[in-house]
């Protein structure tokens, strides 16, 4: 009995699993205006998802570092009139900065990098962007966009479910884990329930 108690605690000790990354939670952060371009409107954070509405860019302020391998996954949804800009972003220093910037959508073209032409009525659509690819760095100011300086009022746009991936992480966008070196180690349920069977086991061969 000794050994195969020795055992079961080898395998509870060396069969993990890696627990997935988890989406970002607004409710932790406070948007607050980027750079002038919080002109009109409201942010309003729900979980998961960040609603903006009216003309204005908003940032989270946190540490965000994007490697050669990093993903960006979030889902977009418009809503009202189309704006000029639907966006995402990065930035350090509060100043508009069209290398680090993502357009999605909107009906002005800009310098920003173009990966996408979202419109209103598309409803809810997932992206990918492999931010890895056009720059890296740490980044202090996590940038979303709703710009529409022709009509302040009337659109709206809602951000849900934003993750950030890598090669060394767990993905809960992807449902992947690849080379989870970075992941979060706990035992899986089925070792759990395995282990305590093994004690229920064992004791009622002890009375």
């Amino acid at each position: 009995m000794k050994k195969v108690y020795s055992f079961m605690m080898l395998l509870f000790m060396v069969v993990p699993f890696s627990s997935s990354a988890s989406f970002i939670n607004f409710d932790d952060y406070v948007p607050q205006g980027f750079n002038s371009q919080m002109v009109s409107g409201s942010a309003t954070t729900d979980g998961t998802e960040l609603l903006l509405s009216g003309n204005l860019w908003v940032y989270l302020d946190g540490a965000f570092d994007i490697t050669a391998d990093t993903v960006m996954y979030f889902t977009m949804e418009g809503f009202g009139l189309n704006p000029e800009i639907f966006g995402v972003g990065f930035d350090n220093d509060n100043i508009v900065t069209p290398q680090t910037l993502f357009q999605t959508g909107g009906t002005e073209n800009t310098r920003a990098n173009q990966v996408g032409d979202y419109s209103v009525g598309d409803g809810a659509v997932d992206f990918a962007i492999n931010v890895g690819d056009f720059f890296t760095g740490t980044f202090s100011q996590l940038i979303f966009i709703l710009d529409n300086d022709s009509m302040s009022s009337g659109s709206e746009v809602l951000f849900s479910n934003v993750e950030f991936c890598t090669q060394n992480s767990a993905c809960l966008t992807t449902g992947s884990n690849l080379n989870s070196a970075n992941a979060v180690n706990a035992p899986s349920v089925a070792l759990l329930s395995l282990f305590a069977l093994f004690f229920t086991i064992r004791k009622r061969r002890s009375l």
